[in-house]
């Protein structure tokens, strides 16, 4: 009788350990695979991944800008391999080698090129006599000068220099080298420059200056300085629930739009004539809306105000590379 209660208790532990094993690998996380190595993304000609930043514009002298980063890279290297550049936006810190024209110059990474030549002309092969070791800058928009030895940064589109590809690239604009020192750097590497700053002052002497304004811009200028703080005020006024401040900022909006129908009316935009009209209802609305002290009515009427606003901006309105807004030159 012991001995057949000792193996039903052998047994039962037995089942129990079993159990326990059990329990224990359902529990176990599931046994992950080895992942392959993942290889870096195949870059394009150039040596640039292409989901990188937009670059920045081209200080209106391109076409064109590409969705490309900005590529930092020494004079030296482009001379020993441009090709990995080529295309790309590049940004080059070096030192003058020669001015050539009024919109060309040559660099090199210490200097050195030759001070042979005409600085004005181009006219001598001497010019850039560094031993190949120059680039051609071509900077369509400059309106500086540089000088011999100075330090400068270019930003530009690295291309092969071919004075026919470069008229293609740019705007109104024609290679002004002399025909021997075109000749010396057709098919050399050559940057076309959106900007060059004089690395001692800090100045962009590329930077597109803008048109001077016509007498009928200036006034439409100033009635679009008016509404840009009156609109900010009456958002303040309505904040602190300000009544007669609402009043007077949707009186000087209402205004300011009337002047807007009237100017786009001149020019046969339907659109933006609309969405003057529409401001300056919402303004009225906030007028009268203060004048009795409902402020749901004023407060549903400044959003769709500050809309009509931003959607005419977004059809009509162009920043300049010297940061200040024009209108687009399409709608003039």
């Amino acid at each position: 009788m012991r001995r057949r209660i000792a193996a039903t208790g052998r047994l039962f532990l037995f089942f129990v350990f079993v159990f326990a094993l059990s329990l224990s690998a359902a529990q176990q996380p599931p046994r992950q695979e080895p992942q392959p190595t993942s290889q870096p993304p195949k870059q394009e000609s150039g040596g640039a991944p292409q989901t990188q930043p937009a670059r920045p514009g081209g200080g209106g002298n391109t076409s064109a800008t590409p969705a490309k980063p900005i590529v930092p890279v020494a004079a030296n290297t482009i001379i020993a391999n441009p090709d990995p550049y080529l295309g790309e936006y590049i940004s080059l810190t070096a030192a003058v080698g020669e001015p050539l024209t009024k919109s060309t110059f040559s660099v090199d990474q210490h200097g050195s090129g030759g001070t042979g030549g005409s600085s004005g002309t181009g006219g001598s092969s001497g010019i850039g006599g560094s031993g190949g070791k120059d680039i051609l800058i071509v900077a369509p928009t400059m309106t500086g000068t540089v000088e011999h030895g100075s330090y400068v940064t270019v930003l530009g589109e690295l291309v092969k220099f071919d004075p026919e590809e470069i008229k293609k690239k740019t705007k109104n604009y024609s290679v002004d080298l002399s025909p021997d020192v075109i000749a010396k750097y057709k098919g050399k590497p050559a940057v076309v420059a959106t900007a060059v700053v004089v690395n001692s002052t800090g100045i962009d002497i590329a930077k597109v200056a803008p048109p001077p304004l016509t007498a009928e811009e200036e006034a439409y200028q100033k009635v679009m300085r008016q509404v840009g703080p009156a609109n900010t005020a009456l958002r303040s006024a309505i904040d602190k629930m300000d009544g007669s401040a609402v009043k007077d900022q949707a009186v000087i909006l209402s205004k300011a739009f009337a002047q807007t129908e009237t100017f786009w009316k001149t020019k046969g935009k339907a659109d933006a004539v609309g969405f003057a009209t529409e401001a300056r209802k919402n303004a009225d609305v906030i007028t009268a809306a203060a004048t009795a002290g409902k402020w749901d009515d004023i407060k549903a009427a400044a959003a769709p105000l500050g809309q009509q606003c931003a959607s005419c901006h977004g059809v009509y309105r162009q920043r300049l590379d010297d940061g200040s807004f024009r209108i687009k030159e399409s709608s003039r």
